[in-house]
């Protein structure tokens, strides 16, 4: 089966700009650092480990992965048992518009517990997810060999998130996706 969709693609020139953590990081267990918290977008799959320890603390949980951890396959299944599952295409260096829509309209429900199981990588989605913060929410995404940075919502955080997608340039891209996935 072919795929079409369009994406944001980060420019080469820009990459440097997107490296920086934008917030505190953390290592080890978040348990501390969501009080107040009531939703969470986890981004990585290292976090999405660490996020799953904070069922009891939070309304709501997105946990978005792709089952790679530093480009190789992730060790072990993520216990995601009543959890929705949701499968987006997204390229490297990229955020798929799907995925911002998704992602937009999930942080705007209540007692949400999704799974966001990306083909291809997620490395650009915590973007949208700052972009589309509410009041009580927060994104956790993974610095590879770091640990985890936790982005709370404030309006400023929102405005940088949403300005910096006019620093990402269009693309239309399709795949072929495997017609054996169960969607």
């Amino acid at each position: 089966m072919r795929v079409e969709y369009l994406s944001l693609g980060l420019p080469e020139a820009r990459r440097e700009d997107y490296s920086s953590p934008w917030g505190p990081v953390v290592v080890g267990s978040l348990e501390g650092y969501v009080s107040g918290v009531k939703g969470l977008v986890c981004v990585g799959d290292v976090v999405s480990r660490y996020c799953l320890d904070l069922l009891d603390h939070v309304e709501s949980i997105i946990l978005v992965y792709d089952r790679i951890t530093r480009r190789v396959e992730a060790r072990g299944e993520l216990d995601v048992r009543g959890f929705e599952r949701i499968v987006l295409v997204n390229e490297r260096s990229t955020v798929s518009l799907e995925v911002y829509r998704v992602l937009c309209n999930l942080i705007g429900l209540n007692k949400v517990r999704v799974v966001l199981e990306v083909v291809g990588e997620e490395d650009m989605i915590a973007l949208p997810a700052i972009a589309c913060l509410k009041s009580g929410w927060a994104v956790v995404y993974g610095i590879p060999g770091v640990g985890a940075c936790i982005i709370r919502y404030s309006n400023l955080n929102t405005r940088i998130a949403q300005t910096r997608y006019l620093q990402l340039k269009p693309r239309s891209s399709s795949q072929t996706l495997n017609p054996k996935l169960s969607f």
